[in-house]
Parts: C-alpha cells; structure tokens; sequence
C-alpha cells in the first residue's frame, strides 16, 4: 500500500457499449476507521493508504506490518464519468464481502449486507452477492464503503465489485441466479429419483448414498454462488449458513465413500469407511459447537487431512475396480479424475497458489454426470432385457386370452385416469394462462405510458421546458406500476396463504381511535371532516371490548378503506368512524360491526355485488379515478383470515357505508392500553390502492 491519493478516471468508458468494468482501484483505504461521506467534506484524511481489490486484509501492510482479517475499515474511491455515461442509471453488483458492509454513492446510502461494528458484539455477519442500482452524475462520483470482520478467517472486500449499465449488470445477476438454481433444482431433481429408485428396491444402497450426496450438493449450491438460499430463507442467520456449508460437504464426502463401497464392495476397503466416518463426523461436531471465526481457520488442515485420504481411496478403489473389468468402472475413473483435478485446485486456491477457486463444485456435478451416465447404460441393459421379457410375455398373452381380456381392462381404466389427469393439468394451465394475461393486462398500460414519455424526452419530440412536466408523468406511472405490482404479489400471497398473519389480542376501541385521528390528515388535505364517533356501549365499568387481530393487516384494510372514501368523497363532506358491539345471549363474546361511512358520490346498487371482486372498478368512475381495482380485493382476503366479513351499502347521492364484522370478547380492561390510545405500538404507514 502507499499514502498517494489517485481517482478511477472512467470519463471514456460508455456502459453500453464497453460492457461491465471492475471497480478494482485505486482505493484509499482507512484501517480501524469507520467514516461516512461526511468526513470527506475537506478531503481525505492524511492517514489514507491507496490499495487494490480484490484482496483480503492480511495481504495489506501498513509499514512493515502485515494487516489481520479480523477488525474494520473504510474504503473510498473518486471515479470520473462523462455526462453521456452518467445519463442512463448505472447497476453496481458486490459479490461476497466478509464479512458485513455499507456503502454510500455520492452520499447517498445504499445500505448494504449485514450490521458493520467495531467488534465482534456489535457487528453482524451476512455475506452474500447483492446488486444495487443508482443515479451516477457527470464528473466526479464518490464511493464510501465501510467493512468489519470478525467472524470469519476472511476479511475486506475480497471478491470483485462490477459496475455497468443497469440493465447488464441485472443480466448478469440474473444469468448467475438462474445458473446456479438450474444446478441446485438438477441435484434435487437426482436426488429424489435416487431416493424412488432406493424405495423401488432397497438393496440398491448405492442409490440411496448418491441421492445423500446430491441433496447434501444441492443444499450447499444453494449456500453459494448467488446464495439464493439467503433469499428464500430470510431468517437464516450467516452463522449458520457457513455452517451449513460446511456439514453438507462432509455429508457429501462421507456419502461419495459409501457411495464407492456399496458400487464396488468386492474392490473396496470395508474397515477404512468407519475411520473416514468417524473423522468427518469429528469435524463435523467441531463445525456445530464452534462459531466460524474458529473452524474456519482450520480449513487447509481439513482438506489435506481429511478430504485429501479420502478422494485418494476413491480412486484407489475406483482404479482396482477398473483394472478388474467391473461394470462402468471406466466411466467413473474418467469422472472422479475430473473431481479430483478441482479438488486439487481448491487445495491450492485455500493454501494461496492460485488466485480463484470455486471450481470444486463444477468437478462434482461432472462426477455425477458420469454416475448418470452409468445409470443410462444400466436402464439400456434393463430395456434389452424387458424386450426379450416382452417376447417371452407375448407367448403367454397368445395363451391365456382371459388375461388378456383383463389386463385390456386395466389399461383402459388406467386410459380414463391419464384422461381426468389430462383435464386436470388443462385447468391448472387455463388458471395459469389467465393470470399471466390479467398481469399482463395490470403491467402493460403503465409500461406503455413510461416508454413513450422516456421516448419522447430521448428523441427532443418534448421540447426542454416541458421536459420536467413528462418526467414527473414517468415518475407517477411508475409509482403506480409499483404499486400494481405489490397488489398483485400482495393478492396472490394472501390466497396462496404464504403471507404470515401475527395476531395479538387488541383492545379495540383504543385502536380504533388511534387509527382514525392518524388518518385525519389524508381527509383534511381534500377538505374532508374525518371524525371518530365514540359510541356508547353496554359494558362494566371495568370492561372492554378485545378482538384477535393483526394490527399491521388490519390498518392496511383500514387505509384502504378510509382512502376510498376519501377519494370519492367532494370537498366539504364528512367521513365517519363509528362501531356497534352486537353482544351474544349468556356470553362474553359477540361481533363488532365498525363502519366507515362517507357522505360521497354513492354506488349503484347493480353494483355493490361486484366491488370486491379483483379488478372490479365501477364503469361510472372509472375514467376519472385511478386505481388497480385490487384493494377491495385484497381486504376481503385479510378480513377472512380474521374470521370477519366485509360489505357494503351505499346509494347514488347519498354516500357509502363500508362495515367489517369481526368477532369479540369483553375482558377486563389493563393499564397498559393507555400507550395505544396514543398511537404508539401500531403506527406503520401503509400504500393504499
């Protein structure tokens, strides 16, 4: 490293037309520094060194120290783009970075993966590729990013970080996701015909070891690369992420020397397989009770130690199995080489010989290829086989006409069955097909309006005073193009039921009091009275009225409900909030019936049965109100997962009443509801349709 500042000039490159280029330096770098933008205002701090990445930090020396992995620093880069490059949005895609980090682009924070701390407690780990978009500017654009480490062996920014046009860098992360799920989705594919073809016939152990073995793949595959595991599973901490990582390759080693012994039990070692098993499942119980800044640190002692013997018994057994004529043994000689040759590689890569890795994984899928290859030549030798049994059968079937007669009868049943599920699958696609249309229909009348304005501003059709007024049209269309989209996503998860409801037991009227005087703005910004009318009810003094609910899914019904009636309400009305408490005979539980009713332009009656349908607008006010028709649709389906109902009255002139039913207890009121009345527990802001 040396204290000489310098900046990436990139004014001659253009993203489109020069593709994606690294942001490999120069950087200056602040070690056992955490600054933000802010202490760049008088330029850079004398303290700064200019280093390159990618690198770890220990490949770093300040003096003539050489840096730990372990502890936190700044990086800062200045890159120059021309005002043609800095015209279009830019895309800037981080691979992994150990092992949590933020950053800001021209001052702008852009989060980042993980909680950055000073020390091991008050830092978070979370190391996954992510991509970011941004708006750059002409001239200068600064980067900040700070990183802390102490979790893992690794540390700093030690895979590249890319940046280009912002729809080649999403390509490229998407070709990467779509890779790296295709190879996940192929091993769990092997992994469950392994599994049928064990339960088929259980004497087939191998098949049984080599589905272990793509699972235990598949799992890891998910784990690296894009890390799409992450993704899926938000609650998956990266400790035990990494752990994962490491039990599914020991389950993959251990699997692949059972796999050979049970393949080739003349030719293998029977007594090496309870060594080798004992050793990984060591490893494997050090992995589980320490934290990744520990085992981690043993990883080359690992592979010379233990995944090294035991790749060379594969081949020892592999190659006795060859030189004894066994059947496909060639085949596998031809693919444990290619496995063996990445493993070698990683060796190296982990012991600093080489200076990329990740080829490991590439060797194993090869490897299982070439056991699929075999499988192939295996169901090849049993069609032969079922040939010559057919023969042999239709002798038989020319002599026994009455079994013939009956096995007609049960291919003809089995014909009738394929047919309903021919139906079945031809309802499942027309459902299919209809919700990739409506999509289409939702997306498309946004879309359009987006790309003619964005066209127009390209081509000077709009002449330059008028442009602010086009992209503040683009800006509209494409909130409501996001909004279309949460909706429809949003209305899916309910009826698939992947949303996740969290019920607590909410004194009611306290809610609902705080609800309606946090919505008083939106009506009074249209000159609309919102009032809340507390209502008289015939409890104990002590009493109140409780409903099991979800506060976050309920206000969102609420805001829709409350939004609507502001929208089709004139200047100068009143909305009103007002609820009844319909007790049950000898009980302490009954409904609460809560209204929201508005003094606007009414709805036909024709049509109050239509409304909470998905994409139902009213033709009358269609044109002059907007909307994706979904709202209603979606409060519908939260208000059933309450056990409630919604509905509607209303007459033309006159106004609405909006009514949800739901059901309710009377308890005892506590002293601690006084902090709902003041809008404290369940303030959250919601997008209404």
């Amino acid at each position: 490293m040396n204290a000489v500042h310098e900046q990436r000039d990139l004014q001659r490159w253009q993203p489109r037309e020069d593709g994606i280029v690294s942001l490999n330096g120069p950087w200056e770098f602040y070690w056992n520094r955490l600054l933000g933008p802010d202490d760049f205002t008088d330029g850079s701090p004398r303290d700064a060194f200019t280093v390159s990445i990618p690198a770890q930090w220990n490949s770093y020396t300040i003096g003539e120290q050489t840096l730990s992995n372990e502890g936190y620093a700044t990086y800062r880069m200045i890159f120059a783009l021309s005002g043609e490059a800095a015209a279009q949005p830019l895309g800037i895609y981080f691979n992994n970075v150990a092992s949590a980090y933020r950053f800001w682009i021209n001052g702008e924070l852009m989060n980042g993966n993980g909680t950055v701390g000073t020390d091991v407690t008050s830092m978070i780990p979370r190391s996954y590729p992510k991509l970011y978009f941004f708006v750059p500017r002409a001239g200068d654009n600064e980067i900040v990013v700070q990183v802390s480490n102490f979790a893992q062996r690794t540390g700093g920014i030690w895979e590249s970080v890319d940046m280009g046009d912002a729809d080649q860098v999403a390509t490229l992360y998407r070709n990467r996701v779509m890779i790296w799920t295709f190879i996940a989705g192929s091993l769990l594919l092997m992994a469950v015909f392994s599994v049928f073809l064990y339960l088929f016939r259980k004497k087939e152990l191998a098949a049984l070891w080599f589905g272990l073995i793509c699972l235990a793949i598949c799992i890891r595959s998910s784990l690296l690369g894009e890390s799409f595991a992450y993704v899926l599973f938000p609650g998956l901490s990266w400790e035990w992420g990494v752990k994962l990582e490491y039990i599914s390759e020991i389950v993959t080693i251990l699997g692949v020397a059972a796999f050979v012994n049970k393949q080739y039990p003349q030719d293998a070692i029977p007594r090496v397989f309870p060594v080798f098993g004992a050793a990984l499942a060591g490893f494997g119980a050090f992995v589980l009770l320490t934290p990744a800044k520990v085992y981690t640190q043993y990883m080359v002692p690992y592979i010379l130690l233990l995944l090294l013997p035991v790749f060379l018994y594969v081949m020892f057994a592999y190659i006795r199995a060859a030189l004894r004529g066994r059947t496909g043994s060639r085949t596998n000689i031809i693919g444990f080489l290619g496995f063996f040759a990445s493993v070698i590689h990683e060796i190296l890569y982990y012991t600093g010989f080489v200076s990329f890795g990740g080829l490991l994984y590439f060797g194993l899928l090869f490897f299982l290829i070439t056991q699929l290859l075999n499988l192939s030549l295996m169901f090849t030798r049993a069609v032969t086989r079922s040939e010559s049994l057919s023969i042999e059968l239709n002798q038989v079937i020319e002599s026994q006409e009455e079994t013939i007669r009956q096995r007609t009868s049960s291919l003809q049943q089995l014909n009738r069955k394929l047919e309903e599920g021919n139906r079945e699958l031809g309802r499942i696609e027309n459902v299919r097909s209809t919700l990739l249309a409506e999509a289409y229909h939702d997306l498309s009348t946004p879309i359009t309006a987006i790309k003619g304005f964005s066209k127009a501003m390209m081509t000077a059709v709009i002449p330059e005073e008028e442009a602010p007024v086009y992209a503040k049209r683009i800006y509209e269309r494409s909130v409501l193009l996001e909004k279309l989209i949460d909706s429809v996503v949003e209305l899916i998860q309910l009826k698939t039921g992947e949303i996740r409801f969290e019920f607590a037991v909410v004194p009611l009227l306290p809610f609902l009091r705080q609800l309606s005087h946090r919505y008083e703005a939106e009506a009074s910004d249209r000159r609309i009275a919102l009032r809340w009318e507390e209502p008289v009810l015939p409890l104990p003094p002590s009493g109140e009225i409780t409903v099991s609910m979800d506060p976050f899914r309920f206000e969102r019904v609420f805001a829709n409900l409350v939004s609507n009636a502001v929208k089709y309400t004139p200047a100068d009305g009143v909305i009103r909030i007002w609820m009844e408490f319909r007790p049950n005979a000898g009980t302490d539980d009954g409904c609460v019936v809560i209204h929201v009713t508005d003094s606007g332009i009414g709805i036909p009656e024709s049509e109050l049965m239509h409304i909470f349908k998905r994409r139902y607008r009213s033709p009358g006010i269609q044109q002059a109100k907007s909307g994706s028709g979904l709202g209603l649709a979606i409060c519908t389906e939260i208000i059933a997962r309450h056990r409630g109902e919604i509905g509607v009255s209303s007459k033309i002139g006159e106004g609405s009443d909006f009514f949800i039913t739901l059901p309710a207890n009377v308890r005892d009121a506590e002293s601690g509801n006084a902090r709902m009345a003041e809008g404290g527990e369940y303030g959250r802001e919601h997008s209404v349709d």
